[in-house]
């Protein structure tokens, strides 16, 4: 079913709500996984009553929880990434028919200082977390006299979630920091 564009952003103007049991919560914890009966360290998050691991990019510094968690590149200035939960009436699939109406609402995600914003392309993301699908926009912008690249992942979710993950950095410094991100969202486990 196709959703309105109307109706989606009525969802996404939602913005974060204290959830009840059985949210996610991304509050990290130390954690570690074994790989072949070694303990390898990773932060736990977690999803109702259960944990989700997930491994950083190496020395990424990560900040926040509850509902929003923010990592920060080593030695990049202006650069980060995101996951956050929203809590939504009804998560608008992740399908073709939906992609126009997640570009068109990814431009709220950005600093409103923001000018010159252009979304350079939108589709159903290569990656995959668990059995969910997501929309991938890809945006550009002017902030401060600065050139920044950001690419949003949006994920619907169960129990009534939007999870998306942002990345974000000077165009130059982007293709780097992106990829170390995008790396680590494929150890992110337990959606």
């Amino acid at each position: 079913m196709v959703h309105s564009i109307t109706s989606f952003a009525v969802w996404a103007a939602l913005g974060s709500v204290a959830f009840g049991a059985g949210a996610v919560d991304f509050t990290p914890q130390d954690s570690y996984y074994l790989a072949e009966a070694t303990k390898v360290p990773c932060v736990a998050f977690h999803n109702g009553d259960d944990l989700m691991s997930y491994s950083p990019p190496n020395a990424w510094k990560l900040s926040g929880g509850g509902s929003r968690v923010t990592l920060a590149p080593p030695n990049v200035v202006q650069a980060g990434a995101a996951m956050e939960v929203k809590r939504v009436g009804e998560p608008v699939p992740a399908t073709e028919e939906n992609v126009k109406a997640y570009a068109d609402v990814a431009p709220r995600y950005l600093p409103k200082e923001a000018t010159k914003v252009t979304v350079v392309d939108s589709g159903i993301a290569s990656i995959r977390l668990g059995k969910y699908s997501m929309v991938e926009v890809n945006l550009t912008y002017s902030l401060f006299g600065q050139l920044f690249t950001t690419n949003i992942l949006f994920m619907p979710y169960e129990k009534q979630q939007q999870v998306t993950f942002q990345v974000t950095a000077r165009s130059a410094d982007f293709p780097a920091v992106s990829k170390a991100f995008r790396r680590s969202l494929y150890s992110l486990q337990g959606f």
